[in-house]
């Protein structure tokens, strides 16, 4: 038996053990059957609830005793919004209003929602072989749908125990999670780039009226023919997948690396370039308005030039670092050595931080041994 295969058995071994672990000294291991379970929704103010007449069933709700609507076939959701006006031509000399606009029922969604309605306060109607259940006030629909977190719950653990058994060697469970991470990451990345980037930002002003079908507020534009300019860019950048003509996507990458640097350009000198020299040359006697004179953010301020200018002096190269300037620069180095400290220390805390999550989530969500 080769490595691969004995760490693959202690990691099902592991596996296995921590699930017994669970079942005999956790609370409720998690159930990774799928089962029903009710899903409840908010229900908004003036939506209608449409169901066939004979197949609407109203009840009280034992919990709250507000009434319950039963749907066997279930419900369509509706909202009343105002139609087109009638076009009438009015004098402009006269007093009469203009018609009132007509009311009429628009689908929210397309589907049928099956479950029950709670609502304090709703006006039954039929019209037309259904019954209309307003709900002025608002309610909540629940919803019987299966429920997948069992399940997801012990694919989270298998995955969460495929990455940490890195920690002992290399092996197929953490390759397996982390290429499923790593593809899973960059078909969200490509979906949500794909949505919020190329559609608004360049098929949008492109051909405003085909995207507007998919989706109105997009596509409300005048079509700008500028952008085609970016379009042929996206195309070339493209050519990176040939051998022979991949040299033709530099033009696009110099074209983004020269516009990205320019852009972010002002944008760091201004929070760090400048923003560093105004904090360090602030007053060093710190007077607040209200409490007045601060012994706290004087000491910060004194301490803050004196490091800056320690830091400074170490490298500074053009003269040698004897007497003060020797002084100066060791100083130095144990400002820059107090600064990586704590930055390296607040990166492990972040670390361990999520480490902590995930060990929270196995003994309490999975293996339910830790109440929280």
């Amino acid at each position: 038996m080769n490595k691969s295969m004995w760490i693959s058995f202690a990691f099902i071994s592991v596996f296995v053990l921590l699930s017994l672990l669970g079942v005999l000294f956790g609370g409720d291991i998690a159930d990774p059957i799928p089962k029903k379970d009710d899903v409840r929704y908010n229900v908004p103010n003036n939506v209608v609830f449409v169901a066939p007449q004979g197949k609407l069933e109203k009840k009280t709700d034992p919990e709250s005793g507000r009434a319950m609507f039963v749907a066997d076939q279930g419900f369509a959701i509706k909202r009343e919004v105002p139609a087109e006006y009638i076009k009438q031509e009015l004098d402009p000399c006269s007093d009469a209003k203009p018609p009132e606009p007509s009311m009429e029922l628009k689908d929210v969604r397309s589907e049928t929602h099956s479950g029950t309605l709670i609502t304090g306060e709703a006006k039954v109607e039929e019209d037309d072989g259904q019954v209309l259940v307003r709900v002025p006030s608002g309610g909540t629909l629940v919803e019987r749908t299966v429920s997948f977190s069992g399940l997801g719950t012990w694919l989270a653990a298998f995955l969460t125990l495929c990455i940490l058994s890195f920690l002992y060697d290399d092996n197929p469970f953490y390759k397996f999670a982390e290429h499923l991470f790593v593809g899973v990451s960059a078909a969200y990345w490509m979906t949500l780039g794909f949505w919020t980037v190329l559609v608004p930002n360049l098929m949008g002003k492109l051909w405003p009226s085909l995207i507007a079908r998919i989706n109105p507020g997009v596509g409300d534009v005048e079509r700008n023919l500028i952008y085609l300019i970016p379009l042929i860019f996206g195309i070339i950048l493209l050519f990176r997948l040939s051998k022979k003509f991949g040299w033709i996507s530099r033009w696009s990458l110099a074209f983004i690396v020269g516009t990205t640097a320019g852009l972010n350009f002002v944008a760091f000198l201004q929070s760090d370039f400048v923003g560093q020299i105004e904090g360090t040359i602030s007053s060093l006697v710190v007077i607040h308005p209200e409490t007045g004179f601060s012994l706290g953010g004087t000491f910060s301020a004194i301490v803050m030039v004196f490091g800056v200018l320690a830091s400074l002096i170490y490298f500074f190269f053009s003269s040698e670092h004897k007497g003060m300037m020797g002084v100066g620069s060791r100083i130095g180095i144990w400002v820059l050595m107090v600064t990586f400290g704590a930055s390296f220390g607040y990166t492990v805390m972040g670390r361990i931080a999520l480490l902590v999550g995930r060990m929270e989530f196995l003994f309490a969500d999975w293996l339910n041994i830790i109440i929280q």
